[in-house]
């Protein structure tokens, strides 16, 4: 808080300092005009002169001591912007401009000035020649100094951004570096990790899978059993043999089917023809002749032929399991010590099963050869089989081409991914495999630039050379070529 400064009001008063260093204009006007000499005030350190936010309606010449200029930040703190000595103008530029002052001044030291207010300032200017003079070379020295003031603050701001930005390049190369190895460790860490939680995922999962499929074999058995026993129920053992063997009908298949059979039996309702539709060609041989049997004798017919097909599907399912699982398993395979030997073909394979349903939205077309297996960290390779693919498919619209193929280059064996997407700069190509380097952030997708990095450090890790290059047809292709 500002105290309450000291007013000099006696204009025959003599100052009790001799401001010699104002200069012997600023002096004599001093000593000749008692309205100056009745302006004389004195402030305490740390005394506020003016305010910031306030209005300011005196210009102070500052005749003893030192005054700060503090500027509040952003969360009301103040700083400390510039400092003034004797002869310097206080509040110049809001008693100037009418407007809010700019920064708050306070004394620093006791400090003795003079306060010019509007009404005395505008007398002085328009009687006093002397007093204008005085006040022009003030103002003049004033922005002189504030001038070599500010060229210096210059200077010395760009010395310390020009040592700033070269520390920050080079912690920027050493955090780059650190974030490189860390996120190695990391997805080191996340491979051995998975590899356990896939091993017990699919213990866990294929016990319940092998459950269902004996069950549904027991259920099979067991109602083959019970129609052989009767022998009226001849049929419905051929129907559910029938169902057995059912392929799968697509959707448009069925309708087709479906409007045939309406077609010539003009009588069948709907229901009945889209259960129809589904038979196959033996089975409908032995449906057809009964359709104006009784209910229940054609629905017995139906029901074995569908409980055919339910078997089927949930054969087909449960296996389907059993192979994604064991894809999972080996697509996750891990050592941190031993290798052992990579069946390269096996673990693309595995690669595609767990990708399978992003796959799904791509033509993939595959040419796998067989090649030679090499000692090796599987769950480290299917890595890079992983981030090939998926940047494949990232640079790659739905319904576009990927490719992928493996041969025998003499006694290297070689694996190429290729896509028919966007294709890759030429002035990128020699930059892709650098950590933290991706182009996916510019084309609205998301990328950290470690995948390629990863996956050249593992395949350097296993003896091998990874490139890129552009197709002549569109797109890009990655060769990974390994020297067993």
């Amino acid at each position: 808080m500002s105290r309450a400064p000291c007013r000099m009001t006696e204009p025959n008063d003599a100052f009790p300092f001799e401001p010699a260093q104002l200069g012997s204009d600023m002096r004599g006007l001093v000593e000749a005009l008692p309205e100056l000499r009745q302006g004389a005030v004195n402030y305490a350190a740390r005394d506020v002169i003016v305010e910031e936010g306030e209005a300011n309606e005196n210009l102070f010449i500052l005749l003893e001591g030192t005054a700060l200029l503090r500027k509040s930040d952003d969360h009301g703190h103040l700083v400390d912007v510039d400092t003034f000595g004797a002869g310097s103008m206080l509040g110049l530029t809001s008693f100037w401009s009418r407007t809010p002052v700019f920064a708050r001044i306070e004394a620093e030291t006791d400090v003795v000035c003079i306060a010019i207010g509007r009404e005395v300032f505008d007398r002085l200017i328009a009687r006093d020649r002397r007093f204008v003079q005085a006040v022009q070379n003030l103002f003049v020295r004033n922005l002189s100094d504030r001038y070599r003031n500010m060229i210096s603050v210059h200077m010395e701001r760009h010395q310390l951004e020009t040592a700033l930005k070269a520390e920050r390049n080079q912690l920027r190369d050493t955090i780059s570096q650190l974030e490189h190895m860390t996120n190695r460790l990391v997805n080191q860490e996340k491979l051995a990790t998975m590899g356990q939680l896939l091993a017990g995922i699919a213990h866990e999962i294929n016990n319940p899978v092998g459950a269902m499929l004996r069950g549904v074999d027991t259920a099979r058995e067991a109602l083959e059993r019970t129609f052989a026993a009767d022998g009226a129920c001849a049929h419905e053992a051929t129907l559910l043999a029938a169902g057995l063997e059912c392929p799968f009908w697509s959707s448009e298949e069925k309708r087709n089917r479906m409007d045939e059979l309406l077609s010539t039996h003009s009588e069948m309702g709907r229901p009945l023809a889209r259960r129809l539709a589904q038979l196959t060609a033996p089975a409908l041989a032995v449906v057809t002749p009964r359709l104006k049997a009784a209910a229940p004798v054609l629905e017995s017919l139906l029901s074995a032929y569908e409980l055919g097909v339910s078997f089927r599907a949930v054969n087909l399912s449960a296996h389907r399991i059993e192979k994604i699982v064991t894809s999972l398993r080996n697509y996750g395979r891990q050592s941190s010590t031993a290798w052992e030997d990579a069946d390269i073909v096996q673990g693309i394979q595995d690669t595609l099963t767990v990708l399978n349903n992003r796959l799904k939205r791509y033509e993939l077309h595959l040419d796998l050869q067989p090649v030679a297996a090499f000692p090796g960290n599987l769950g480290e390779i299917n890595q890079v089989w992983t981030n090939l693919l998926v940047n494949a498919m990232d640079a790659t619209p739905e319904g576009g081409d990927l490719f992928v193929s493996t041969v025998m280059d003499g006694a290297h064996p070689v694996v190429r991914i290729a896509d028919s997407g966007t294709g890759i700069a030429p002035d990128k190509l020699d930059r892709i495999f650098n950590p933290n380097y991706t182009t996916k952030n510019q084309s609205g997708a998301f990328g950290l630039g470690l995948g390629l990095s990863i996956s050249r450090d593992i395949v350097q890790k296993h003896g091998g050379t990874i490139s890129a290059a552009n197709r002549p047809a569109g797109g890009a292709c990655f060769e990974v070529r390994f020297a067993p």
